[in-house]
């Protein structure tokens, strides 16, 4: 049974966003309070952007682009900015260092990098070995090391067009990531994940949950997991709900961000439920009503607690 309609993530996102059009989508808050928001017209239109820079950079179906970022809108814009042109995406844990990280680029062939300045250093000794098919670098911060093969992302994204350039033809069998297990038993493995995949986890954890569009799902879960990917972000926007990304988790800020975003639905792990237990407690600690709003379920180790 195909629940997904045939459609793979090119077709979501733009029906997406004929549907939804001006509704918002995608709130992301930054350690530093920053917060951007993106209507699912504008978080299209910054996909397809996104997809436009890697083309002009030569990336074509089939070829792998590595991601060594934190939670920030640029990981949601690459992801499925990458997805729409059918190349494929391979996420690095952003806690890894650098033989782990290595490791990753060589055994994927990814031909390009996004990240930050904080992890750039460690990607300068990876290219200095020069045991990679690493080609170019794009940097997500404004201010760039004057080095061959590194770019501003958001300078060349800003550069390009919001009408998808290149538009290969996709089937919901084409691989969309590729995503690395934490190597505990040895080597990190390649999984590989097509847009079926992904598309069938979103409307089944969107099932599970009882997802509407009215809700607003915030998670703190790192972006690279396929935790945050599957159980909240494919599973909010395949509801046309709003998605929350928060840049790292704080127990002190954690039911302040519920609270700001008026969020229906959180995830949680075990690590996080005892540190938010032995918080002091607080004068909103018996509000849980948002506005008009209600925090209903809590999703923790992968089950949906009705609260």
């Amino acid at each position: 049974m195909d629940i997904i309609g045939g459609q793979h993530l090119r077709q979501m996102w733009d029906d997406l966003a004929d549907v939804y059009g001006h509704k918002t989508a995608l709130i992301c808050e930054s350690s530093g309070g920053v917060v951007n928001r993106y209507s699912y017209l504008e978080l299209n239109q910054e996909i397809n952007r996104t997809a436009n820079l890697f083309y002009t950079l030569g990336i074509r179906k089939g070829d792998k682009v590595a991601l060594h970022l934190d939670n920030c809108p640029e990981f949601i814009f690459c992801w499925f900015g990458l997805a729409k042109i059918g190349a494929i995406m391979v996420p690095i844990n952003a806690r890894l260092l650098r033989e782990e990280s290595a490791w990753i680029l060589q055994n994927s062939q990814a031909c390009l990098l996004v990240t930050s300045a904080q992890f750039y250093p460690m990607y300068q000794q990876i290219q200095q070995e020069d045991a990679t098919q690493l080609r170019h670098i794009c940097l997500t911060d404004v201010a760039l090391p004057a080095d061959d093969g590194v770019s501003s992302f958001t300078q060349l994204k800003n550069q390009q067009p919001a009408t998808l350039c290149y538009a290969p033809p996709l089937s919901t069998d084409d691989t969309a990531e590729i995503l690395f297990t934490s190597g505990t038993t040895s080597r990190p493995k390649g999984v590989v994940i097509t847009h079926y995949n992904l598309r069938f986890a979103g409307y089944y954890s969107a099932w599970q949950c009882a997802l509407r569009d009215d809700d607003v799902y915030l998670t703190v879960m790192p972006a690279f997991h396929i935790d945050c990917q599957c159980t909240a972000a494919m599973a909010a926007f395949s509801a046309g709900a709003t998605f929350v990304l928060v840049e790292k988790y704080s127990a002190r800020a954690f039911w302040g961000q519920v609270q700001k975003y008026r969020a229906t639905v959180t995830e949680c792990i075990p690590m996080m439920i005892r540190t938010l237990m032995v918080q002091p407690p607080s004068a909103n600690d018996r509000q849980h009503r948002c506005g008009s709003d209600v925090l209903s379920q809590l999703v923790g180790a992968g089950k949906r607690c009705v609260l």
